[in-house]
């Protein structure tokens, strides 16, 4: 049961990856979609070659589709004239002229059925020549000296970025490797391609953010999903370092997460990474005394409170006192669990966690209280819910041990 629960709770971790580039500084990327016109409609086109010519001054840069027919290509000079061609295989070869960086990087490029072939820049211009489109823009009588100059300075943006591209791209290939592997639970395999995928720097380029907090926090959940197993299987020494680089990735995860400031889901993402983290610290806490985190995470689920506008957000001051109380710090649990009450009066969740709290007491008037909580928490839930039998033996246990009887609404004369 404790493996079921933590997988289903982290399911929803496993994110999907979809880079957008914006621009950074001097260098823009290019992107879009190759589809091919069929009788039944434009069917995105798988490994399609995409090549990129400028025509101002010479350069070309070359990408292929993924499955979607989506491409990408990152570091291209923002100031220039381009011409963007898709071919590949049963294609017609099609292209989009006058491009200009500065005024879109979205070029979509939808093509006849064809044999297949793939044009060179001599080819390319002859044909949009014929075509009545006009030649390319070509610099008017420049400067020798200029030209070189400005040869140069593409020579090297465009070695800028290739080096980027293939970082990107292979940090990418292992994040897709490492969702295939975890969707077959080869998780040792997943964790060897997330790690990778996570060793890209979000500090070279702004689009690399969203690939690094993403792998992180996939890694995050293998690291989880694995330390699971160990447990079930009563391996609990050999568990406590993957619920701690859980911990560990899920919080870089949520560093570069926040200095993301272009995925316009990022708040979304954010909430699922402190979920994440929430829970792996409660299991170090609870099962390895790891009281020294929890000073720390309190401040991380603050911060997961001051963004989460959903009907669920008393959830973080729930893990509050949940950490609290699986540390012994009943006063601060207690606190926690009411500042939820106070918002919430018929929060499950704290209604037991409240009753747990004070069963730890010695003192009669806070067991009474414990009994109070357990019985409105009995009353509230659903009978579907496990706690409500443990709850039940527990009000059972008080009566028989000290007396104690939960007492009824009216008679609590303003107690909680």
């Amino acid at each position: 049961m404790f493996k079921n629960t933590i997988a289903k709770c982290l399911s929803a971790a496993l994110l999907a990856l979809s880079i957008s580039f914006s621009a950074n500084a001097q260098v823009d990327r290019v992107e879009g979609t190759v589809k091919m016109k069929a009788p039944d409609g434009k069917k995105p086109v798988a490994g399609a070659v995409v090549d990129i010519y400028r025509t101002d001054i010479k350069g070309h840069w070359e990408v292929k589709t993924d499955k979607a027919g989506h491409y990408v290509y990152l570091g291209l000079p923002l100031v220039g004239v381009f011409v963007v061609l898709a071919s590949g295989p049963g294609l017609t070869p099609s292209w989009v002229n006058g491009v200009r960086l500065t005024q879109s990087n979205m070029v979509d490029i939808e093509c006849e059925p064809g044999d297949g072939s793939r044009l060179s820049f001599d080819q390319l211009m002859a044909q949009i020549k014929g075509r009545g489109q006009g030649a390319p823009q070509q610099a008017a009588a420049p400067d020798k000296t200029k030209v070189e100059a400005a040869q140069k300075e593409a020579d090297e943006r465009r070695k800028e970025g290739e080096q980027l591209q293939a970082n990107f791209d292979q940090a990418r290939n292992h994040f897709n490797q490492g969702i295939e592997m975890k969707k077959t639970s080869n998780l040792t395999g997943a964790l060897s391609e997330f790690e990778a995928a996570a060793a890209i720097d979000p500090s070279k380029h702004a689009d690399f953010k969203e690939l690094s907090h993403r792998a992180n926090a996939n890694l995050a959940v293998v690291h989880n999903e694995m330390g699971v197993e160990l447990f079930n299987q009563k391996k609990k020494a050999e568990a406590k370092p993957h619920f701690e680089a859980a911990v560990n990735t899920i919080s870089k995860a949520i560093e570069v997460a926040s200095s993301d400031a272009k995925t316009p889901t990022i708040n979304n993402d954010l909430l699922v990474y402190y979920d994440i983290f929430a829970k792996n610290t409660k299991l170090l806490v609870e099962f390895y005394g790891a009281t020294d985190r929890i000073e720390q995470a309190v401040k991380v689920l603050e911060k997961a409170e001051s963004i989460d506008t959903s009907p669920n957000k008393n959830k973080w001051g729930i893990f509050k006192g949940d950490l609290y109380r699986a540390a012994g710090q009943s006063d601060q649990a207690v606190d926690a669990y009411k500042k939820v009450l106070a918002a919430d009066p018929a929060n499950l969740d704290s209604l037991f966690g409240l009753g747990l709290t004070l069963l730890a007491s010695t003192e009669n008037t806070k067991l009474q209280e414990s009994a109070n909580y357990l019985a409105d928490f009995v009353s509230k839930a659903p009978a579907t819910d496990k706690r409500v039998g443990d709850a039940k033996d527990t009000l059972t246990a008080l009566h028989n041990q000290f007396k104690i009887e939960a007492e009824k609404p009216a008679k609590r004369k303003g107690k909680p």
